[in-house]
């Protein structure tokens, strides 16, 4: 069995390679504010597994990128999308912690963020990312050769 997409340690430099270029191709705008990326993730009210795989990933990603604050915010648990998304400047981003486009993509997440009058940029989710078939690869050949 493979890795879940979510747990990959391959996958925070993945995603910080994608956010660096996008930050950069950014640049422009409000230069005098750091960059603040908000991951937007599950959650879950039944337990505490599914924040805690998004905390860590928040934690190794924001060792990857320390010119950026990470913060988190869920569809199902506090600190809720809509609080965390509150405030934050024009320059910041919004990292959708999900492995494709589902319900919570397309209807909660803009609904939070356009309840926090969120003003950054939305990315489309960690799952589209155009390296993420070859992190899935590497991580099932991992799988075939060590099974567990």
């Amino acid at each position: 069995m493979a890795i879940p997409f979510g747990l990959d340690p391959h996958l925070p430099a993945l995603a910080a390679q994608d956010i660096r270029g996008r930050i950069l191709a950014n640049g422009a705008r409000n230069l005098t504010t750091p960059p603040r990326l908000l991951l937007a993730a599950h959650g879950s009210a039944r337990g505490p597994k599914a924040a805690e795989a998004t905390e860590d990933f928040a934690a190794h990603l924001q060792k990857a990128l320390p010119e950026v604050s990470v913060l988190v915010g869920y569809v199902e648990q506090a600190p809720f999308l809509s609080t965390a998304a509150q405030d934050l400047p024009e320059n910041s981003l919004c990292l959708p912690f999900f492995a494709q486009t589902g319900d919570h993509v397309r209807d909660d997440i803009p609904s939070a963020l356009a309840t926090a009058d969120f003003r950054g940029t939305t990315l489309p989710v960690l799952g589209a990312n155009p390296n993420v078939p070859r992190l899935v690869a590497h991580a099932l050949q991992t799988a075939l050769e060590h099974p567990h």
